[in-house]
């Protein structure tokens, strides 16, 4: 358990449940393909506490999440074998889409997947 100083009390009493702590960060940013600012959401949504037993709780799902929604290198295929069978998959990456006027439709690129000019239905609001 991290003993916290006095800045760190005033710190928690005013922002609880706003705070990430940092030596988490490193621990998955290092284990996963994805942006750090994506595991500081995720450890800010479900770590953002001083408990203990909350912030374990919480690393189990971050780490849950992380496993079963970014793709390592080699697993590009499973991912599409997974999207195939189930008609949908829920992944981490960075996606860039567009609209192809010619096919008056939308396309994305997905690169953790190696997939480009994929088509997409959008969601309704």
């Amino acid at each position: 358990m991290i003993e916290l100083d006095e800045i760190d009390q005033k710190a928690v009493s005013g922002l609880n449940g706003f705070l990430v702590r940092k030596d988490l960060v490193r621990t998955f940013s290092r284990q996963f393909p994805v942006p750090t600012y994506v595991v500081e959401f995720l450890l800010g949504r479900y770590c953002a506490s001083t408990d203990q037993e909350e912030i374990e709780e919480g690393l189990e799902i971050v780490q849950r999440q992380l496993k079963s929604r970014t793709v390592k290198a080699g697993e590009e295929e499973l991912f599409k074998a997974r999207a195939k069978e189930r008609g949908t998959v829920k992944i981490i990456d960075l996606i860039t889409a567009r609209l192809d006027a010619r096919r008056d439709s939308y396309v994305a690129t997905l690169p953790s997947l190696g997939l480009k000019d994929g088509n997409y239905s959008p969601l309704s609001a």
